[in-house]
């Protein structure tokens, strides 16, 4: 019986091949693949919920211009001593038929201006005419309109009603009055 103690066998067991390694560079390269990845899901994701935000503040806005039209052809169904001053047929600028927007009130910007700058004519309706105690929204701008005397042949007058409508969120340029963020949606009869 002889003990092999201390003596090292025929195989290589002590001996390692050295290695250059590539697994690290692999896993490596794997992780920044996957980081893009989720990087660009993450954008496109955000983009998404972007637009569908802009497509919500749209539909709000729409609806506050459709109460403000609706608010102005009511008031101009009642007599004319019943309805809001803005409103009354003395009150009414007349502009030719075939009038440009530029020549026509509603398409002047000091017709939509602050109070008292040429905007006799504008009207905003109660705030009980388009708002609830159920919704969270509350506007900065509330809806507005116009309206205007359209001089047609024969002596003929037709009414030309315009309205606008603010997104919760709407916020205007001071010098241009063009729109910074939110929505505004333009609304005729």
């Amino acid at each position: 019986f002889a003990c092999q103690c201390g003596k090292q066998g025929s195989g290589q067991a002590g001996t390692r091949k050295p290695q250059g390694g590539l697994a690290l560079v692999v896993v490596l390269v794997l992780l920044v693949v996957i980081g893009l990845s989720s990087a660009s899901a993450l954008r496109s994701a955000t983009s998404a919920e972007q637009a569908g935000n802009n497509i919500r503040l749209q539909y709000l806005a729409q609806q506050y211009a459709e109460a403000a039209l609706r608010y102005c052809e009511a008031e101009l169904l009642k007599p004319d001593g019943q309805r809001v001053a803005s409103l009354r047929q003395a009150n009414l600028p007349e502009v030719a038929v075939g009038a440009s927007a530029a020549q026509s009130v509603w398409g002047q910007a000091a017709s939509w201006g602050p109070a008292g700058a040429g905007t006799a004519n504008k009207t905003r309706p109660p705030e009980a005419w388009f708002s609830s105690s159920l919704s969270a929204f509350s506007l900065p701008f509330g809806p507005e309109c116009l309206a205007e005397q359209q001089l047609l042949p024969g002596e003929q007058r037709a009414l030309v009603i315009t309205a606008r409508g603010f997104s919760p969120g709407y916020l205007a340029d001071p010098l241009s009055g063009s729109t910074r963020a939110g929505a505004v949606v333009w609304l005729q009869s």
